[in-house]
C-alpha cells in the first residue's frame, strides 16, 4: 500500500507542517469540503493541544504558551502529570520514540504522504511496531470515548498511520479534561474491524485527493 517509507529525525512540528505532502489533517479538510462543511479553527484549542503534546512527549521543548489563561495552563500541568503518573503510559514514554516524522509514497495514487505519530514503540523481543496517540477529551466515561474513535475519524488516522509504518497495533490514550482526569486506553489491532473501516476512509480520500490534483474541478460537480 505504501513504499519508500522514510524517517526524518530532528524535524520540528513546524517543519513537519511545512512539508508539501498529504497529511491526515489534509484528508479531514478534504472530507469537510466534499460535505460542504465549514470548520473554523479555534486558536486557543490548537495552542492547548500543541502544548499538551509537548509537555507529555517532549518536555525538554515545553514552554508554557503565553496565549492561554492561567486556568488553562494549570489544566495543562494537571493533565501532563496525570499521564506521567499512569504506570503504563510512563513505560510507553520511556520506551517510545516521540514525534518522529515519516514520509512515504501511496502505491495506488502515487501521492507522497507524511505522518508524525505521537509515539512509535518497537517491542524488544519480537520487534513489532506499536503506535500511540494521546487525545485530550471531554468525554464523561470510557464508553463515550470509545464512541469518538469513529465519530471523529480516529479510526482513519489509526489505519493510515499503521499502514504507512506496518504497525501491528495502534493505541489511543484518552486523557479526561475534567476531574477525576481519568486515563483510558483503547487498542486497535491491525486486523480489527474499526481499522478496516478506517482503511476504507483514507483510501477513498487519497483517491479523491489525487483526482483533484490531476484535474482540478469544483467539489460541487463530484
Amino acid at each position: 500500500m505504501f513504499h519508500t517509507v522514510t524517517a526524518h529525525p530532528g524535524i520540528t512540528q513546524a517543519a513537519h507542517r511545512a512539508l508539501p505532502f498529504v497529511s491526515n489533517t489534509d484528508l479531514s479538510n478534504l472530507k469537510n469540503e466534499a460535505l460542504g462543511l465549514t470548520r473554523t479553527g479555534n486558536p486557543q484549542a490548537l495552542s492547548f493541544g500543541v502544548a499538551f503534546h509537548e509537555a507529555v512527549l517532549e518536555p525538554h521543548r515545553y514552554h508554557a504558551p503565553q496565549d492561554l489563561p492561567p486556568a488553562q495552563l494549570q489544566l495543562l500541568d494537571t493533565l501532563a502529570a496525570a499521564v506521567r503518573r499512569q504506570r503504563y503510559c510512563r513505560d510507553l514514554l520511556y520506551r517510545g520514540t516521540a514525534e518522529l516524522t515519516h514520509t512515504a509514497t501511496h502505491t495506488e495514487t502515487g501521492l507522497t504522504v507524511k505522518i508524525r505519530p505521537d509515539l512509535l514503540v518497537v517491542t524488544p523481543r519480537l520487534g513489532r511496531r506499536v503506535l500511540v496517540d494521546f487525545k485530550t477529551t471531554s468525554c464523561q466515561d470510557y464508553a463515550h470515548f470509545v464512541g469518538t474513535i469513529e465519530q471523529y475519524d480516529y479510526d482513519r488516522q489509526a489505519a493510515f498511520y499503521s499502514d504507512v509504518l506496518g504497525a501491528d497495533r495502534f493505541l489511543f490514550v484518552g486523557v479526561q479534561k475534567k476531574a477525576p482526569y481519568a486515563i483510558w486506553l483503547v487498542e486497535l489491532s491491525a486486523d480489527a474491524y474499526s481499522m478496516e473501516q478506517g482503511r476504507k476512509k483514507y483510501r477513498r480520500l487519497l483517491k479523491l485527493y489525487a483526482e483533484q490534483a490531476a484535474v482540478p474541478v469544483s467539489l460541487a460537480h463530484l
